[in-house]
C-alpha cells in the first residue's frame, strides 16, 4: 500500500503539468495572439488553440518576423474556423531550453500587421515585443512549405473550450526543428490559462498519500 502511494505522490509533477495555452485569434476574428508573450520553462508544452477565421503558427526571428526561422523550423498549417468557441484541433510544441522563441501568423498579411508573438522574452526591451511587432508590419509573409516541428491533435489541456468545427487537420505528429531562437513593454504571462482540473486531481493524490502515512 506504502508503495502505492509513494509511486502516486512522486507522480505529482507529471499530474500537475498541463500545457500553457496560446489563443490564436479569438472569437471576435482579431489578428492577436493571447496572451502574446510568456515565459515556459524548459520541458513543458505549448498548445496553441485556433479561433476565426483561418491562422497558423510559424517559428520566425525578430530580425525578420515573418519569415520561417529555417527549413526545419516549426509550422502548424493553416488551422480554418468559423466557430467562436474555437477549432477543436490544436497545435502544440514542447519548449526545449530558454531562449527566446519568436512566432507568427503565416496567414497571408496577418504578420504584417502585427500578429506575432514571443515565447522567454529575453531581457533587453530592444528586442522584446513591442519592438519585434513594430518590425513585422508592413512585411510580407513568407510561408514555411510543410507542417512540422509539433503536434496537431485534440486539446490536451483540462479547461480546454475548445468545440468540434469543420476544416481542421488530422490528428497527426509531425517532426521538425525544435523551438528555439524574443522584452516586452508588458509583463510576460507565465503558464498561461494552464488547465485547474489537474491541479485539484494533484492536490487529491497528495492528500491520500498523507492519509495513508497516517493509517
Amino acid at each position: 500500500m506504502y508503495l502505492s502511494l509513494l509511486s502516486a505522490f512522486l507522480a505529482l509533477p507529471l499530474i500537475l503539468a498541463s500545457p500553457t495555452i496560446i489563443k490564436v485569434g479569438d472569437e471576435n476574428a482579431s489578428l492577436t495572439f493571447s496572451p502574446s508573450v510568456v515565459s515556459v520553462p524548459a520541458g513543458e508544452i505549448i498548445e496553441f488553440h485556433f479561433y476565426p477565421m483561418t491562422h497558423s503558427v510559424a517559428q520566425g526571428t525578430f530580425e525578420e518576423p515573418c519569415k520561417p526561422l529555417s527549413n526545419s523550423s516549426f509550422w502548424s498549417g493553416p488551422f480554418a474556423t468559423k466557430d467562436p468557441k474555437g477549432n477543436a484541433t490544436t497545435f502544440s510544441i514542447t519548449v526545449k531550453d530558454d531562449k527566446p522563441i519568436y512566432y507568427y501568423c503565416a496567414f497571408p498579411s496577418h504578420c504584417g500587421k502585427g500578429m506575432v508573438g514571443i515565447v522567454n522574452p529575453p531581457a533587453e526591451a530592444s528586442k522584446g515585443m513591442e519592438v519585434y511587432t513594430s518590425n513585422s508590419v508592413g512585411k510580407s509573409t513568407i510561408p514555411s512549405t510543410k507542417v512540422q516541428g509539433g503536434i496537431v491533435g485534440p486539446a490536451a489541456a483540462v479547461n480546454s473550450t475548445s468545440a468540434s468545427t469543420s476544416s481542421a487537420p488530422s490528428p497527426t505528429s509531425s517532426s521538425g526543428g525544435s523551438p528555439a531562437p524574443a522584452s516586452s513593454s508588458s509583463p510576460a504571462a507565465s503558464g498561461a490559462e494552464r488547465g485547474v482540473g489537474a491541479e485539484f486531481l494533484g492536490v487529491g493524490v497528495f492528500a491520500v498519500f498523507l492519509a495513508g502515512l497516517m493509517v
